[in-house]
């Protein structure tokens, strides 16, 4: 089981690094998919998982992958991008990426479909500054279900996530498994 959830995180790891590596500005094409009935159900997110109150005393994406003695709960804020697609689709899985970056959309000049995706920042920034958020069930697996739309999770959505610090290792990576999520309201 352990290995499962190890595999799945490594994989959504890897996807996000593909997606950072170069700068799409094509548009996002709607696939339409027939359901498949033989696919599990999607699993249901934790009623308290999204949270009206703002907690204080929130980090930065770039404060808590700087602090490498940072373990155990972590209150950290953000804007959801660092790729052209930052929800993985199928999983409660998404990048987290520090605020202090500056989206395409507010760089003078830079008419980028996809300004979430950050691709004007060199790949070592986008290493340095975004995490991996996930919401985990009962099994510690991520549930099955993208996050995307969900209480007004979009991209460049200005968000605070309290959770836990599930894995960090020597590449840069960190994964945070979300127990609640505040979602700013407005624009970001």
């Amino acid at each position: 089981m352990k290995k499962f959830t190890i595999t799945f995180t490594l994989m959504a790891l890897a996807s996000v690094g593909m997606g950072i590596m170069g700068c799409e500005r094509k548009s996002e094409q709607a696939a339409s998919r027939s359901p498949n009935a033989n696919q599990p159900t999607a699993s249901a997110l934790p009623a308290n998982l999204f949270v009206q109150s703002l907690p204080d005393g929130a980090r930065s994406v770039a404060e808590i992958k700087a602090d490498a003695d940072a373990t155990g709960e972590v209150l950290v804020r953000g804007r959801i991008g660092g790729r052209v697609e930052p929800f993985v689709d199928g999983a409660a899985v998404f990048l987290l990426a520090d605020a202090s970056m500056k989206s395409c959309d507010e760089l003078h000049g830079d008419s980028c479909l996809t300004p979430w995706d950050y691709c004007c920042e060199p790949r070592e920034s986008l290493v340095a500054k975004t995490v991996t958020v996930q919401v985990v069930g009962a099994d510690g697996k991520p549930l099955r279900r993208s996050l995307k739309g969900q209480h007004g999770l979009t991209p460049l959505a200005s968000i605070t996530v309290t959770g836990e610090i599930a894995q960090r290792d020597s590449s840069g990576a960190l994964v945070i498994n979300a127990h609640r999520i505040h979602v700013k309201s407005g624009k970001p």
